[in-house]
């Protein structure tokens, strides 16, 4: 396919050219790009992909877009367990609290996973329920331990700091369509300052010591603009996160990174529009003594949505990308950096640069039910990780998607009365 360029792409879309950084992680080879999608969730039409601008209301999903979802306890035992794919999670509250039962109806994949003292990830559950308008009130209620659920309601704007720490035990989920993080990310790290103060910098021992990473968190129906960093960051051993049903606008640097060491993650249902470097399983080529046997990520039901790159792009974790719908990216689907194990199965890509990129990385395993309309196929060699050996899971077929997955995807689809 005759290489198109990212930022006449983008010019044909409108959109002004913007100069951006490169935080931790930037990567060197990944493509540079310029224009931007800031400044607030899409509306009707955008993204020119099939079922465009249906990420508005509940009212709007598809018919079977939320149909199932994991098959309560036994979605969190492990290697095994019963999972459909296509549950978009809009169901009631989990049957126990932070740290055990059953599952978060909706969750499939490695956040489900039985590990680390964890038997599935629950957030907030079992825990007070506040609802929050300010940045002060949010600070407040993300920065313990304590099992909360804490609603945000309308337009959170920063306070300043480009992130925003959030400790263990806590769900944070958007109320109705219009719930918005402005101008900051979250950190999902137990690394405090002064723990950086103490050590010289941040986390990079090989184990967790000295502090408890943080771990059991939930992220919903949010909308991410403006963010000086990350949207969402996950470093530093934390384990147990998941990211689902959010709509990310472009940010300064990634919009979900996990690195350093953290683990069982599941990013579900959400939708890219416009992004650069949207996701990072692991920062840096030589940060393997850290990595290696961690970085455990399932990707599922994301919409890709003429985003550039990094879908994700993966150094040393095990990544699982099925049933993602991806239209206009300006460059690649899936990164293969040094050390990864990638398994991808039923995704729709179209209008794609290409399937896959090569970052040092060998191991892909690439099926025959992804769907590839005008997009260079992948380089794979079909020794990537088998999931089943973790979880099981049932994917829609991948003809699907390009109406599925716009409609169930992105912030506004869930209430903020899921928990």
């Amino acid at each position: 396919m005759k290489k198109r360029t990212w930022c006449l792409a983008r010019l044909a879309l409108g959109c002004a050219a913007l100069a951006m950084g490169c935080g931790d992680g930037a990567g060197a080879g990944d493509a540079t790009s310029s224009g931007g999608g800031g400044g607030g969730a899409p509306g009707p039409g955008q993204g020119g992909g099939p079922a465009a601008g249906s990420t508005g209301a509940a009212s709007t999903v598809a018919s079977g877009a939320q149909s199932s979802s994991a098959s309560g306890a036994s979605a969190a035992s492990g290697g095994g367990a019963s999972a459909t794919s296509s549950g978009a999670g809009a169901g009631g509250s989990p049957s126990s609290g932070a740290g055990g039962g059953a599952a978060v109806p909706g969750l499939v994949g490695f956040a489900a996973y039985n590990a680390d003292g964890l038997a599935t990830t629950t957030g907030g559950a079992g825990g007070e329920v506040v609802t929050v308008t300010s940045y002060a009130d949010l600070v407040a209620a993300v920065s313990d331990e304590a099992p909360r659920v804490v609603r945000i309601s309308g337009t959170i704007v920063g306070g300043g700091a480009p992130m925003l720490r959030v400790r263990s035990n806590k769900t944070l989920i958007g109320v109705g369509a219009d719930a918005t993080i402005d101008g900051f990310g979250f950190d999902v790290s137990g690394w405090t300052e002064e723990l950086s103060a103490s050590t010289g910098g941040t986390c990079t021992a090989p184990t967790p010591e000295g502090y408890t990473p943080v771990s059991n968190v939930i992220i919903r129906n949010l909308t991410f603009v403006n963010s000086q960093d990350d949207s969402i960051n996950v470093p530093c051993f934390s384990h147990h996160v998941w990211v689902d049903h959010n709509t990310f606008e472009r940010s300064h640097d990634g919009s979900v990174d996990v690195k350093r060491g953290s683990d069982w993650v599941t990013v579900s249902w959400n939708h890219f529009h416009m992004t650069d470097k949207t996701m990072l399983l692991g920062h840096d080529d030589a940060n393997g003594a850290q990595d290696t046997g961690r970085l455990h990520a399932t990707y599922h039901h994301n919409w890709f949505d003429h985003s550039n790159q990094r879908h994700p792009r993966v150094r040393f974790g095990h990544a699982h990308v099925f049933n993602n719908f991806a239209v206009g990216l300006g460059d690649y689907m899936v990164g293969k950096g040094v050390g990864c194990s990638i398994h991808a199965d039923g995704n729709y890509l179209q209008d794609a640069e290409e399937a896959t990129d090569d970052y040092g990385g060998t191991d892909i395993t690439w099926t025959d039910t992804n769907i590839l309309v005008n997009t260079d196929p992948a380089i794979a060699n079909g020794q990537g990780f088998d999931p089943a050996e973790f979880y099981a899971w049932t994917p829609d077929p991948a003809e699907a998607l390009p109406t599925l997955v716009p409609a169930g995807a992105g912030a506004g689809v869930l209430t903020g009365d899921e928990h």
